[in-house]
């Protein structure tokens, strides 16, 4: 461990104030009783930062718009016009998102080439919500990678063993929030972008369905698949953050008009949930560790009344192919122009998964396209009955390496990758809601993550589910 997550581990943060405050909602009770002020929490933010320069999650840091936004904060709050929970709130956000008169990174040596002339719909909604942008933070290059791996900017440290992945694309999401520089923070799910660094670094991370969230404005790896999602220390800031940037958006018409009810409205008595588990899969597939924990989390919400249902999963390969094939296409039809005349800017093992895809024929990518609605009904109507969630693991193996996942140093590494997408991807194909939260740790110590997979836009019943057994792990 770290003396950075020693100093958090024993009360004290990095900067050598008190471990407190650590969620967004605890950092807006603060805020709302005058504890704290928002100047207050934006130093301590940009404290923490400098403090953690050996995690390597900044690609910058905005401390001067910081400062004057948590001003503009403190004063509304002087004069009663706090505008609810993210007023004055601290965030930091993956460098993948317009700024008006700024240049995102997207982790890559060539960038964004000319500054942003408009905000990005879910940084422009933030903004209204009052919360402020301390630092972009690191990612994978493009978002094309699971591991966490830049070879231009540096790999992101995790927090709980610097020696091994943070996870990717939303790298340097789930290491600030880990290391309490943030307390939330929002990066992009394409398969499994933010549940995979969620996972590995003990964090919650929610990708909602597809549609739910506008993507106007952030960098596309695929946009039949992108989610742009939160990562946070608890369900309840996840939720808080989707209703800030969930809702329709005339500039993306993909984004859907259903609405997401705020984290701070009262739940009603409900049935107990009935969950889906595939106890057998799982066991067969995933480390040892990984199935017991995850066994062990659901043996306690049977106990604590929720039904739990045995169940056999139909072959999930075909979605996660198909999921490849859009995204390959995709990626590559987005790169082509700025490969014609800036290929050398390129990772090698970025430029190769990126060619890949000028490989997909027109006709399996249509078809791949074109059949996941009627997939996404079908798996609804066969797998979840009258159920309302699947229990699934997010990593069915222990945290790697950043050494053994190198593939700069090692060559492509394709069943790694696939082993680490297995119960990721093919979500995302089928567009459906999904959570991954922390329940435990595997053999090196390293947090151990269950994924709650929900119906279809139905994200609120998937939080309340999530807030129960969050209460378990």
């Amino acid at each position: 461990m770290t003396g950075y997550a020693a100093a958090l581990a024993g009360g004290q943060t990095g900067d050598g104030q008190p471990a407190m405050m650590e969620t967004i909602f605890e950092q807006s009770r603060a805020l709302g009783s005058g504890r704290i002020s928002s100047v207050e929490l934006a130093r301590r933010s940009l404290a923490r930062a400098e403090a953690a320069e050996a995690l390597n999650v900044i690609i910058s840091l905005d401390s001067d718009p910081a400062l004057d936004a948590a001003r503009a904060a403190d004063d509304r709050a002087a004069h009663g016009e706090r505008r609810g929970w993210l007023d004055g709130i601290p965030l930091a956000h993956k460098d993948m998102f317009d700024r008006d008169g700024r240049r995102a990174s997207f982790g890559s040596r060539l960038g964004q080439q000319e500054p942003a002339t408009a905000t990005a719909t879910v940084l422009r909604r933030l903004d209204q919500a009052g919360s402020l942008c301390v630092a972009r933070l690191n990612m994978v290059e493009y978002a094309l990678g699971v591991t966490g791996h830049n070879a231009t900017f540096g790999h992101c440290r995790n927090l709980r063993d610097p020696a091994r992945i943070t996870g990717g694309s939303s790298s340097g999401s789930a290491a600030a929030v880990a290391a309490g520089i943030v307390a939330g923070s929002l990066g992009s799910d394409t398969g499994g972008s933010i549940r995979i660094p969620a996972s590995c670094c003990g964090l919650v991370g929610l990708k909602p369905s597809y549609g739910r969230v506008s993507r106007h404005g952030a960098m596309p790896l695929s946009v039949s698949l992108d989610c742009i999602s939160p990562i946070a220390r608890t369900v309840d800031d996840c939720a808080l953050l989707l209703a800030a940037i969930a809702g329709p958006d005339p500039a993306d018409p993909s984004a859907v008009s259903a609405a997401v009810s705020p984290a701070d409205a009262p739940i009603d008595a409900e049935r107990r949930p009935k969950l889906l588990y595939p106890g057998f899969t799982i066991a067969k597939e995933a480390d040892e560790d990984v199935a017991s924990s995850i066994d062990a989390l659901v043996q306690s919400a049977a106990a604590s009344g929720a039904t739990i249902v045995e169940t056999h999963l139909p072959d999930l390969t075909g979605f996660h192919h198909l999921a490849e094939t859009i995204q390959r296409a995709e990626s590559a039809a987005f790169h082509a122009p700025r490969l014609a005349d800036h290929r050398a800017t390129y990772t090698p093992h970025v430029l190769r998964r990126i060619e890949a895809g000028f490989e997909i024929r027109a006709v399996d990518y249509l078809a791949a396209l074109g059949g996941r609605a009627d997939h996404r009904s079908a798996f609804v109507d066969r797998v979840f009955g009258d159920a309302d969630a699947l229990i699934v693991p997010t990593l069915n193996m222990a945290v790697p390496t950043i050494a053994e996942t190198d593939e700069e140093a090692i060559g492509a590494l394709p069943e790694l990758v696939n082993r680490m997408t297995r119960w990721t991807r093919w979500i995302s194909y089928l567009g459906l809601p999904a959570l991954s939260l922390p329940c435990g740790t595997d053999r090196n110590g390293m947090p151990i993550g269950v994924q709650i997979v929900g119906r279809y836009l139905a994200e609120d019943r998937l939080l309340r589910i999530a807030r129960g057994l969050e209460q378990l792990c």
